[in-house]
């Protein structure tokens, strides 16, 4: 049996759409603070854009990819069309999961320095 591209693809949109429902429901329970001016489509679509973006810069890694999403969602939106930040990820070294690795780095740095490290969760 031969799947078509067109189904691939639908099952593809319906697992990502699972996928997206799990998250807004993770950032409910777990971040119900900063999450709570955003309704349940606006979550969602939310989500969905940041898990574009992050495929846009070519972050493979599922871990990764997470904290993107978490980062854009509702930690730091929109902080990947910082100037330093489009910089570093289209730099031409490194992949796309090292290069997002030291926008991590810097970030971590510069919450360090103004006192909101408990803004960031990863080591």
């Amino acid at each position: 049996m031969r799947l078509s591209n067109d189904f691939r693809s639908r099952m593809r949109d319906e697992a990502d759409l699972r996928a997206d429902r799990d998250i807004a429901e993770t950032f409910r329970g777990r971040n119900a603070v900063e999450v709570a001016h955003l309704d349940d489509e606006a979550l969602l679509a939310a989500i969905r854009s940041a898990r574009a973006t992050a495929s846009r810069f070519g972050i493979a890694d599922a871990r990764l990819r997470m904290r993107f999403i978490m980062l854009d969602v509702f930690r730091l939106p929109g902080f990947w069309r910082e100037s330093v930040v489009q910089t570093l990820m289209n730099a031409r070294t490194g992949t796309p999961d090292s290069r997002f690795g030291d926008v991590c780095a810097l970030l971590r740095l510069g919450a360090a320095r103004t006192g909101k490290s408990a803004y960031v969760w990863w080591s």
